[in-house]
């Protein structure tokens, strides 16, 4: 099935190093919004915290998530993040209802 469908990743970061997580969302955001299915790419910082945030993205189908999972600039963002997260993202996928 072709719809439309979003994910919602919760990040912590580790003290001190909220602005890597910033830059590095900046840096990849015009990359992001370019791809073929992208229709929102959002950080949000919680309120209330300097280590959690939350990655709003939304695309026109999973086959453009997948693709968007592929690209280079992608695969180089996720070999940084270690270097600064304090665990693992955690991605929840919402499709409309």
């Amino acid at each position: 099935m072709n719809s439309k469908l979003s994910c919602l990743v919760h990040i912590e970061v580790k003290e001190g190093r909220a602005q890597e997580q910033i830059d590095l969302y900046n840096d990849i955001k015009p990359l992001v919004l370019a791809e073929p299915g992208c229709i929102k790419y959002e950080l949000k910082r919680i309120k209330g915290s300097d280590t959690k945030f939350l990655l709003i993205e939304e695309w026109a189908s999973q086959e453009a998530l997948d693709a968007h999972d592929a690209t280079p600039h992608m695969i180089d963002a996720d070999s940084k993040s270690p270097s600064f997260r304090a665990k693992s993202a955690e991605v929840v996928e919402v499709v409309d209802v």
